[in-house]
């Protein structure tokens, strides 16, 4: 899976997902982030759009995406602390 990065055109970028999945969070810090994981699918499947073949493909990769995040967020190892940037 890739996850794409937007901003200006220089800035747009895609990285695989393998290389961006270790992140240091506290427990309480994953727990909001799997929160509004499910507040944006919750989103995209109340959003109400004519069922066009362009719009059912882009929403059913939105939702798989979601899905998959939510699943490596789940199974990435936990830490006791937050990584001090």
């Amino acid at each position: 899976m890739w996850t794409e990065f937007s901003g200006s055109p220089r800035e747009s970028f895609c990285l695989p997902m393998a290389e961006i999945a270790n992140i240091n969070i506290t427990e309480k810090q994953l727990d909001l982030l799997l929160s509004g994981l499910r507040y944006v699918k919750s989103a995209e499947k109340l959003r109400v759009e004519d069922p066009t073949p362009e719009y059912v493909r882009s929403r059913t990769e939105k939702l798989e995406e979601i899905t998959a995040l939510e699943k490596t967020l789940n199974s990435s190892p936990r830490q006791e602390s937050a990584a001090q940037v």
